[in-house]
């Protein structure tokens, strides 16, 4: 809590307007926008590729979130609505998983750490989830990732 409440202290119109930007990088909602673009962009391999990992990875989010069902910071620090638990914080974990496979495909780590860092602390600073709930997120969605590329090289290998 007293990192959330540091934070907003800088609850300025500009960084808020920032934040919930950034935020929505990782909303559940933008995936199929995602998707949608990368559907022409992306060759159909690794088109489906990009596919299944938001897929497992939601699928991953869904389960521990029902299974653990942790709380979110008290009501009157959120500065965005959230209807589901907190931990692991989804936002996190896909951010990781999008942005850690776009970084991936085009060599591109730095900037997509940059936007995996971005939307795991808009979360606190929104108020949303405590900082364990975040790295919780980051490390389930760093797991995910890993396992995928895992998985698709130990496929290539069969091919």
């Amino acid at each position: 809590m007293e990192l959330i409440q540091f934070l907003q202290q800088f609850d300025f119109p500009p960084i808020l307007f920032l934040m919930k930007g950034v935020t929505l990088l990782g909303n559940f909602y933008t995936y199929p926008i995602y998707l949608i673009i990368s559907y022409f962009i992306l060759n159909r391999k690794d088109w489906l590729s990009f596919l299944g990992i938001i897929l497992g990875s939601w699928a991953v989010n869904e389960a521990l979130k029902h299974g653990f069902s942790l709380p979110r910071p008290s009501e009157e620090f959120h500065l965005v609505s959230v209807t589901s638990s907190g931990f692991p914080s989804g936002h996190a974990q896909m951010a990781v998983v999008v942005w850690g496979w776009f970084g991936k495909h085009y060599n591109r780590i730095v900037p997509a750490s940059v936007m995996i860092f971005m939307v795991g602390f808009s979360r606190v600073y929104l108020g949303v989830h405590f900082p364990h709930q975040v790295l919780g997120g980051w490390t389930i969605g760093f797991v995910v990732l890993m396992g995928w590329f895992f998985l698709k090289r130990e496929l290539k290998k069969k091919e």
